[in-house]
């Protein structure tokens, strides 16, 4: 999704709406209950509820690609020379 964002905007924004509304939304009703709010759900406490990122393996992948980058450079600078 980010990609399409980025790489042909209008496109996307053509398109993000139908199909948020095709696979996103239903007309299905949802049973009355007391919410989030008033009275917590124990299984969903939880630190990050899956909708951030894992920090420590994205500093991982970041430093990752960081020293192979340097070294890729490194080796292109050498060649050069």
């Amino acid at each position: 999704m980010r990609a399409g964002f980025t790489v042909l905007p209008g496109v996307y924004d053509a398109l993000v709406g139908p199909l948020m509304r095709w696979g996103g939304l239903t007309d299905r009703q949802v049973p009355q209950h007391e919410g989030a709010v008033f009275a917590p759900d124990p299984a969903g406490e939880a630190v990050r509820g899956g909708w951030l990122p894992d920090l420590p393996h994205l500093a991982r992948t970041i430093s990752n690609t960081a020293t192979s980058a340097v070294i890729a450079g490194a080796a292109a600078l050498r060649r050069l020379r």
